[in-house]
């Protein structure tokens, strides 16, 4: 398999709050995921994760520190790559963020939003799943 040309940095944000996370029902893809985007020239991953939390539902997060090793980004709880269409491939950091509330602002990119405790019965990737899992599991935010 030749891998695609075209490569794209990219972060998810499994948004956490009274024992559920957040997954939206993405308006273009029309699957249930998390929050996200691209991360933007001259940003880290933490500071896209911040910044897509916050245009995509008006939460601001607390990132969790301490789930990797010395140098881990606060809140980072996985790393995977999956094929986009024509951006090519998405290299994806995930990250899990405590938020005070449920109460999101509507944003483009979602036709639909839900608290949920784990993701039964929604049309979703495997992977987020499986992200949702560990989101749930990470120690809260100091």
């Amino acid at each position: 398999m030749i891998p695609p040309a075209r490569r794209a940095f990219s972060v998810s944000i499994f948004a956490r709050h009274g024992g559920t996370v957040l997954l939206i029902r993405h308006r273009r893809l029309g699957a249930w995921l998390p929050v996200g985007g691209e991360i933007e020239p001259g940003e880290t991953p933490l500071e896209a994760a911040s910044r897509e939390l916050r245009e995509e539902t008006g939460l601001e997060g607390a990132f969790p520190a301490g789930l990797g090793v010395q140098g881990t980004p606060p809140g980072l709880i996985g790393y995977e790559e999956h094929p986009a269409g024509s951006k090519g491939l998405h290299l994806n950091f995930a990250f899990v963020a405590d938020v005070p509330g449920r109460e999101l602002r509507p944003c483009e990119e979602w036709t639909e939003a839900r608290w949920l405790s784990d993701a039964a019965g929604l049309d979703c990737p495997e992977n987020v799943r499986q992200l949702l899992r560990l989101a749930l599991a990470a120690p809260a935010a100091r």
